[in-house]
């Protein structure tokens, strides 16, 4: 009698285990409408959302199998979150990145620099990477150029300059605005930025600090002339979880149980809320400024959260993702951690084609490059 009991708990856990991931999975979806800075556990359920998709799937496939009842209410959560997963995949399949534009195209790069890769080298040759790095910007053809922790030295004469290799490829415009943190190595004050770098000509920018001193960076915009029309450009970088060392410490401790601490899990835990709270805010001011642009909008920069967050919804508003129009795959743009990790985003008016995205996979900072290709739509 011992294996028909066995057999109906093991039906019982498996059942229950079901039952608590479509909680979850239904709770994630609510994601998009409701403000993280409000239910930071729901955000932070936006966060492993791919996983509990594949455990979605996995029960569907498992109940398809058993001839369960149980395969309808999995298949009815699934397709509830379809705004969620169609966000989070890109359903093309790779295709060549054409290097060659028309002089109709507007090729529009961002990236997080993450102070030109200062952090990431280690040969000793050189302090960073920005010799690279400008080579790889050069070698994009963009016409705009949207960075985040662009880092420069406030006692030496390039404060404000456009790197030479980029000045002579014909990069003339540009705009700095500095965050509000300085940190000092060795004598000199190393300040980080945000900026917009262009070939064309800018007619008008601004810059919107937020609320209260923090370490985030301001939004930017700058107006720029394409031929005869007016584009508004928008550069991010909303709050960072601003992990130190021992928080990724803490995150790897996580991963093995022994080791693993209640105050490991609270600092990580403390860290993630309260960036939650702060992107929230940012995310609405980023999309009241996109409602009042007399032009059309492209808004780029690294967003420190995934397509499955308020943030993201919340600043994409009306707007097209570049990505999910012409990219495939998960799309991830932070070199480290998880494979699904798409942080860094174009997003497009609507009166823009979208003709091209492009990701540039080298190693040099903590975020790969992407860029896309933006055409005026025939009205």
């Amino acid at each position: 009698a011992m294996l028909p009991r066995l057999k109906k708990i093991l039906r019982i856990v498996f059942i229950s285990a079901n039952v608590l991931t479509i909680l979850l999975y239904l709770m994630a979806c609510l994601v998009p409408f409701i403000n993280s800075g409000k239910s930071w556990f729901i955000a932070m359920l936006g966060l492993v959302f791919p996983l509990l998709f594949v455990l979605m799937t996995g029960f569907l496939i498992y109940w398809i199998f058993r001839r369960s009842g149980w395969a309808f209410v999995c298949l009815a959560a699934l397709l509830l979150s379809w705004k969620q997963v169609s966000v989070m995949f890109s359903f093309h399949l790779p295709g060549k990145f054409k290097e060659a534009k028309s002089t109709q195209t507007l090729r529009i790069l961002t990236w997080n620099l993450s102070n030109w890769g200062g952090s990431n080298r280690s040969d000793g040759k050189k302090a960073d990477y920005e010799e690279e790095m400008t080579e790889v910007i050069r070698k994009s053809n963009a016409d705009v150029l949207c960075l985040q922790e662009y880092v420069y030295l406030k006692e030496k004469k390039v404060r404000d300059t456009i790197p030479a290799a980029l000045q002579k490829s014909g990069y003339k415009y540009s705009y700095f605005v500095q965050t509000h943190y300085t940190y000092r190595i060795y004598k000199s004050t190393i300040i980080t930025a945000v900026a917009i770098i262009s070939k064309y000509p800018m007619v008008d920018t601004a810059h919107f600090f937020y609320n209260y001193d923090d370490f985030a960076e301001p939004i930017i915009y700058a107006d720029v002339k394409v031929n005869d029309k007016t584009i508004r450009v928008f550069s991010n970088h909303l709050q960072s979880v601003m992990f130190e060392d021992h928080h990724y410490r803490a995150l790897h401790n996580l991963k093995d149980p022994t080791k693993a601490s209640i105050a490991d899990s609270k600092a990580v835990a403390y860290r993630l809320r309260n960036a939650y709270v702060k992107r929230a805010g940012q995310a609405e001011l980023i999309n009241k400024k996109v409602k009042e642009s007399p032009y059309p909008v492209v808004v780029c920069g690294d967003f420190n959260d995934v397509p499955n967050s308020y943030s993201y919804f919340t600043a994409k508003g009306n707007l097209q993702d570049a990505f999910l129009k012409k990219g495939s795959g998960f799309g991830k743009t932070l070199r480290i951690l998880s494979p699904t990790l798409r942080i860094d985003y174009i997003l497009a008016d609507k009166r823009f084609d979208i003709t091209q995205y492009h990701k540039m996979e080298v190693p040099y900072s903590d975020h790969y490059p992407i860029l896309a290709d933006l055409e005026f739509t025939k009205d």
